[in-house]
């Protein structure tokens, strides 16, 4: 058996997250992680999965990123 952990960060301005959306967005990334993976190993559990909104930071220069 293997235990895979993984963090994924995307940034702001191409993300597909609905804010208001979080539980299907959740599934969503369960579903399509769980099936990336079965290409790989023969059972796959997906455990876990928690989408956080991060709003743009500004770093008070005037730029965002």
């Amino acid at each position: 058996m293997c235990i895979v952990h993984m963090r994924v960060h995307c940034s702001d301005t191409y993300s597909e997250v609905l804010v208001g959306d979080v539980e299907r967005t959740e599934l969503t990334i369960e579903s399509i992680v769980g099936t990336a993976l079965l290409e790989v190993f023969d059972t796959v559990l997906v455990d876990n999965v928690t989408v956080q909104h991060y709003p743009e930071r500004n770093d008070g220069d005037g730029e965002q990123g």
